[in-house]
């Protein structure tokens, strides 16, 4: 940049964004007007002392440069309310960012920052503050909330002023389809046991791996999910980040049958980037055929693949050095916490209880002298990610009962999905009174039998049909499907899936529930009614998507259409990396593939003979 341009002294707005600026001219000071500067996705690795004379400045971008420090002159920048810093490699902050009490927006995502000047707690009129992509010991539920800065502070200072302890815990988790050997595989990884004739999972099992690593002790929360198809609804509330998922498959049948892409894409939706390891169970009786490079390319996550068999044991150690070895690497799993938030945690985990009210918790938190209502509630939200307890303080369907055992819960639901009068007689349809004949009466009190009909509503896993009496579970309702009527000369629009969860159809039949026409219902689809409209939607499984017809009055039938898309976009915006296809059948031309809809709105005369579609 010529040193010239300090001759622009009227300038208020200076855009330089997206060059290849390696320095900046002294000169840059003499622009005392401006108020915004952008000079992010440039080359900058330093800026000059002069920059300090821009004191007008009110946004500055530097986002995407090469800054590995900040001159001290940039706190004179006293009327700054936002300074972007992101994607640099900043090390360190100088001590006179303090001085910027006006800055109400402050990014420093993806530096190289291990610690925090204490003046940083100066600036009060924070709004936002991004420190993700650090070296910071701040956990991922913390440092999440963006938006609440006092609280990212409040806890990095507690942090550095009491005892602490490193976290050494996380959670790995068993998935894969039933009966291929997830529970073998979990008894030979802890115990080097087995058992031949051990009864399938038909909840979920928990338990506390304790593990010696580099004379460190580490805890591992093994979750060994039961294979029937009726409880993957259910898995997307536990599939989470801070794990390790192993998942098993019998080498004996093929990738279909093992559904292999299947829950690779389910663990890459909810787990993001968690780490994968593929157990082939069984090779002593067939080798592991799978295609393990296309998979590795396709599923980075994936860190190998095991062939074991539980029966002999070949190949265990192997893959419990491989366990031990991701599990030392899963970020956060050093994380340091302050002591009295060890404390809480072992308290919670010595109580020996299903279920206690939030109240409770807060007692146990303030015993400890955890007094903030932000750090309980981040605790709270720790532990839940560790799989220690489940909290839905957020729900006020669930205002009474907010720390939970997670196996309580999951089991309690599991109970009444796979119970087989409720499914054969009654056809899906659950009285509330049943519950009693269902569950447990020691552990499920009649008292907790609503409010575990409350989780399996908000988990969209069924609806009032009579309020608080009557319940209609998708789920488990007949599998054929009705007559139900003609559908020609309809509007039609469909979703393809790279993968199809279940949960999608059984969740929007949920939420339709209110629009259901006669009770035209069954597993896979529904027939709503609106307006004098009827329209036909169903999930087909083999061919990955949902097919969306509807007949009735032209004028207002695309009315119903974007009711339908309303509910779907809800639902797949609650699974983040499954992206289904638009697309738009042409009935009249079998022959032709469906139109990519976002295509056809592009090009709205599309015509093919004499007829438009759209």
């Amino acid at each position: 940049m010529p040193a010239s341009i300090g001759q622009l002294t009227n300038l208020s707005v200076l855009d330089l964004r997206g060059n290849s600026l390696s320095s900046l001219p002294a000169s840059i000071g003499q622009l005392t007007n401006l108020s915004v500067l952008y000079l992010s996705d440039n080359s900058l690795s330093s800026l000059p002392a002069e920059i300090g004379q821009l004191t007008n400045l009110s946004v500055f971008d530097l986002r995407g440069n090469s800054l590995s420090s900040l001159p001290a002159e940039i706190t004179q920048l006293y009327n700054l309310s936002k300074l972007y810093l992101s994607d640099n490699f900043l090390s360190s902050l100088p001590a006179e960012i303090g001085q910027l009490t006006n800055l109400t927006r402050l990014d420093l995502d993806n530096n190289s920052l291990s610690s925090l000047p204490a003046e940083i707690t100066q600036l009060y009129n924070l709004s936002v503050l991004d420190l993700n992509g650090n070296s910071l010991p701040i956990p991922p539920e913390v440092i999440g909330k963006y938006d609440e800065p006092e609280t990212i502070l409040n806890y990095y200072f507690s942090l550095q002023n009491n005892q602490k302890k490193p976290l050494h815990e996380a959670k790995m988790l068993l998935v894969g389809q039933g009966n291929v050997g997830k529970t073998c595989v979990r008894e030979r990884l802890m115990r080097n046991e087995y058992y031949p004739t051990r009864n399938k999972t038909d909840g979920i099992d928990i338990e506390p791996w304790k593990i010696k690593i580099n004379q460190n002790n580490y805890q591992i929360n093994v979750w060994d999910f039961g294979g029937q198809e009726i409880m993957h609804s259910t898995h997307q509330f536990f599939l989470t980040k801070r794990s390790l998922y192993l998942l098993v498959i019998d080498t004996t049948i093929g990738e279909e049958e093992n559904r292999i892409e299947y829950w690779l894409k389910i663990i890459q939706s909810f787990g993001k980037d968690s780490p994968v390891i593929i157990v082939g169970n069984k090779a002593d009786q067939h080798p592991l055929d799978i295609d393990q490079r296309a998979l590795q390319n396709k599923y980075p996550q994936i860190k190998g693949f095991y062939e074991i068999s539980c029966q002999t044991p070949t190949g265990i150690e192997e893959l419990k050095v491989k366990v031990i070895q991701e599990i030392i690497q899963l970020e956060h799993i050093d994380d340091q916490l302050p002591l009295p938030w060890f404390k809480v945690k072992q308290k919670l985990e010595d109580l020996d209880k299903d279920f206690i009210p939030y109240h409770q918790y807060e007692k146990i938190c303030e015993s400890e002298e955890i007094d903030r209502e932000d750090n309980q509630r981040i605790l709270i939200k720790l532990l839940n990610d560790l799989g220690i307890v489940l909290n839905f303080h957020d729900d006020p369907r669930l205002e009474d009962t907010h720390v939970l055992n997670p196996k309580w819960v999951t089991n309690g639901v599991y109970k009444i999905l796979n119970d087989y009068q409720l499914i054969v007689d009654h056809k899906g349809i659950l009285e509330s009174t049943m519950l009693r004949r269902i569950l447990n009466r020691q552990r499920y009190p009649t008292s907790k039998h609503l409010f575990i009909i409350d989780m399996m509503r908000k988990f969209e896993l069924c609806f009032n049909i009579e309020t608080d009496k009557k319940f209609l579970i998708p789920d488990i309702v007949p599998k054929g499907e009705p007559d139900t009527g003609e559908w020609q000369n309809t509007l039609a629009f469909e979703y393809h899936y790279p993968v199809l969860p279940g949960s999608i159809i059984s969740r929007f039949i949920v939420r339709m529930n209110q629009w259901i026409s006669q009770q035209t219902y069954w597993r896979s689809g529904v027939v709503l009614a609106q307006e004098g409209n009827r329209a036909l939607v169903k999930a087909d499984r083999e061919d990955k998507k949902i097919i969306i017809r509807i007949n009735g009055k032209e004028s207002t039938r695309r009315n119903l259409l974007t009711a339908i898309r309303s509910q779907f976009d809800h639902i797949h915006a609650t699974i983040p990396g499954i992206v289904p296809e638009e697309k738009v059948p042409l009935l009249d031309y079998p022959n032709i593939p469906p139109v990519d809809y976002q295509w056809l709105r592009v090009h709205p005369n599309f015509v093919i003979g004499r007829k438009a579609h759209i």
